[in-house]
């Protein structure tokens, strides 16, 4: 049996002058368990937040837990519904966004994602980050050309390989952990969807108290202090969920 026992959550754009191209969809029931993610709309294209919008609320409608084989053709119609924005305006032609997706069902965890916003599961006081950047330096790291700290020092680092977007090859992460593999020794699931302008701050310093990373309401009020006491980088979000597992 599965319990979502704490949520915590924050949506905010990087100054009060800009609109927050970030959307987010807070924990909902699917089936026996329950869906929850971020969608962050390409900043560089009209039209950001209508797509992130847009890719949140066609996954929070969905009724059954999709399949392995069936997500690449869910992707592509809402990357069909992003390119249809041009009839509510020209300049939303190159509209484009991010999507990190987890459903967390009795059986374990499945994980949706294009773009870079992370998931990560809690692992004693460390959190796993169980999605990968599709990012120009991610390519680079996989070719074996640079290593992380070679990289750290190179510009680049948020240039994106991909999105969801009538206009751009479409790639994406699929995977699914059991549950056993994600279970702590109290019988709990925590796990975290930032994206990149939460991660950016907590990946500088990835450590709160354990007290901390073992409560949501606690690690979303410390993450959202860090960003905003050091000025935010980019709009930032954060959706930290807790589940209660009995085998």
């Amino acid at each position: 049996m599965l319990e979502l026992i704490n949520v915590a959550a924050f949506t905010h754009s990087k100054s009060q002058e800009k609109t927050n191209e970030d959307s987010i969809l807070l924990p909902s029931r699917l089936e026996d368990g329950y869906i929850f993610g971020i969608a962050d709309g390409v900043g560089s294209y009209a039209g950001a937040h209508l797509a992130s919008e847009l890719a949140v609320k066609f996954f929070s409608k969905l009724t059954t837990i999709p399949k392995e084989l069936e997500v690449e053709n869910l992707l592509n119609v809402i990357k069909f519904e992003i390119g249809d924005l041009v009839s509510i305006n020209q300049e939303f032609f190159q509209a484009a966004t991010t999507l990190t997706i987890g459903i967390m069902s009795a059986k374990g965890l499945h994980i949706i994602h294009v773009g870079d916003s992370r998931l990560y599961i809690r692992n004693e006081h460390k959190l796993l980050c169980a999605t990968k950047d599709h990012t120009q330096h991610q390519k680079l790291l996989e070719a074996g050309l640079y290593t992380e700290r070679q990289l750290k020092k190179m510009s680049g680092k948020n240039i994106l390989t991909t999105a969801i977007s009538k206009n751009i090859n479409l790639e994406f992460q699929y995977s699914f952990m059991k549950i056993v593999d994600i279970i702590d020794d109290s019988g709990h699931v925590l796990i975290n969807v930032m994206s990149d302008g939460a991660h950016e701050f907590w990946e500088k310093r990835p450590k709160f108290s354990l007290n901390t990373m073992g409560s949501p309401t606690s690690f979303a009020s410390s993450l959202q202090k860090r960003i905003e006491k050091n000025g935010p980088v980019d709009d930032y979000s954060l959706i930290s969920v807790k589940f209660k597992v009995r085998l």
